[in-house]
């Protein structure tokens, strides 16, 4: 019974962030598939990149009716993510039977990026790093998100996180963007990004499928909530309670 409960519950609370900031996706879920469910570090983030695809497809919907989205942002940074993240799921693929990189090195890593992005995230969220005024609106140039893209990608494709997390912390730190709107495309890109980084998972069969009917039925009415409420609730407040169950799964995986 637990074996069905908890990922229907995981799936709801992460659907629910990932449509409410954009965050959440890989920072928690492959935590959970790791720590909770046991899986191998391939194997949970090939169902991961699925699960996320399906439920940033759902909150993506949802915010382009809430006109939150940019496309020509999306674009640029899809540009420099989608390549990098083809790159970095083959590397782990061809080095699936590294025995020692995919179980102990990997989550390692996994760990310190979780880690340095929740206190990032915190930094901007009490504005000690990025833009200080409310106020002073930055949106990126092209090539500054065609490199933040590549980045995100990388991280995409070798550990799933990276899409909402990273991206949203590099995007945070350096430019002032309206929540509500970096939210909206940060989960559309995520979505575009997730479905060709987990196609490199699915064709390679390091999927949990039956897992992943599992975190949808709680992800997707999750994900629509969380873009429906988005203009009406404190995202810095919900920024700052997810950078500490980010930094709490960054700290198990790093001593784990």
């Amino acid at each position: 019974m637990m074996d069905t409960i908890l990922p229907i519950g995981a799936g709801l609370c992460v659907g629910f962030l990932i449509g409410l900031t954009g965050m959440g996706g890989g920072a928690l879920m492959t935590p959970f598939l790791l720590i909770v469910m046991k899986l191998n570090p391939v194997l949970a983030v090939g169902t991961d990149l699925t699960f996320a695809a399906i439920t940033k497809i759902v909150g993506g919907i949802q915010h382009r009716r809430e006109k939150n989205v940019s496309f020509k942002y999306v674009f640029w940074m899809a540009s420099g993510s989608i390549p990098a993240s083809f790159l970095g799921a083959q590397f782990i693929l061809n080095q699936s039977d590294n025995q020692p990189l995919i179980e102990e090195i990997l989550p390692k890593i996994l760990g310190g990026i979780l880690i340095i992005v929740s206190l990032v995230v915190f930094a901007r969220v009490f504005r000690w790093l990025g833009p200080k005024e409310f106020i002073e609106i930055k949106w990126p140039e092209p090539w500054a998100l065609i490199v933040i893209g590549a980045i995100g990608g990388l991280l995409v494709g070798m550990t799933s996180i990276g899409g909402g997390t990273v991206i949203m912390a590099l995007l945070l730190i350096f430019f002032s963007i309206p929540l509500n709107r970096i939210v909206g495309m940060d989960v559309v890109h995520g979505a575009l990004l997730a479905v060709l980084s987990a196609s490199n998972y699915i064709l390679a069969g390091k999927i949990d499928f039956h897992l992943v009917a599992l975190l949808l039925i709680g992800s997707l009415p999750g994900a629509w909530l969380g873009a429906n409420i988005i203009n009406r609730v404190d995202l810095r407040m919900v920024r700052g309670l997810l950078a500490l169950l980010v930094i709490g799964a960054g700290i198990n995986l790093l001593i784990g």
